[in-house]
């Protein structure tokens, strides 16, 4: 499993493109290292998406394995997955207090619950950002400012983004699921900063 994520990660990059490339075979011999250091959990999919910006801007092995260690600290990988689904409850209660038409709207098509965003907080954006988006917005997150859970502000400003389309359209739970899956962020590339930064209705 982790050769197989190792080979389809970020391939597009220069730093991870092409054969026998020496960032490649440092995210996997990183993923390998860190099965054996926490050996309880081993490797989940996904962590190699985490560990991509990391190792590409630490550019070496030592100082991005202690990062990543220090990083999946902070995450929800584990068996029972209670941290995420602790963070979905957050959310789904965050959007409620926010904008309750929309997640009424939501609820009405079996997405109150808001699984459809857990892609989102398991590996925070990995797939909805571009490379560079997503390193911006990484550093901001782990300032920990304004609070510990930005993540999930950012996850109500992308729903606040699609909410118009989501509901003048009447999209139903698979409509919904595939707009959380290729949400509009990678258009010009640097739309990062306008998603976050417009206000969330009320």
């Amino acid at each position: 499993l982790t050769v197989n994520d190792v080979n389809r990660t970020d391939r597009t990059n220069r730093f991870y493109e092409g054969i026998d490339n020496p960032g490649l075979v440092l995210l996997h011999d990183i993923l390998m290292t860190y099965c054996m250091y926490d050996f309880d959990l081993g490797y989940v999919q996904g962590m190699s998406d985490l560990l991509s910006p990391i190792l590409y801007v630490m550019e070496n092995e030592v100082e991005a394995f202690w990062c990543f260690v220090a990083f999946m600290d902070q995450m929800n990988f584990e068996e029972q997955m209670q941290g995420m689904k602790t963070q979905l409850i957050q959310l789904s209660s965050l959007l409620r207090l926010l904008d309750l038409a929309f997640w009424n709207y939501l609820e009405s098509q079996d997405s109150g619950y808001l699984y459809f965003c857990f892609r989102w907080l398991l590996i925070r954006f990995k797939r909805e950002l571009s490379f560079v988006d997503v390193l911006r917005l990484w550093e901001v997150m782990w300032t920990g400012l304004p609070c510990e859970n930005f993540h999930l502000l950012v996850c109500c400003a992308i729903l606040d983004s699609e909410k118009q389309k989501i509901m003048e359209e009447n999209y139903g739970f698979n409509e919904i699921l595939k707009v959380s899956i290729t949400p509009k962020l990678r258009g010009g590339g640097q739309c990062t900063p306008e998603v976050v930064d417009q206000p969330v209705h009320t």
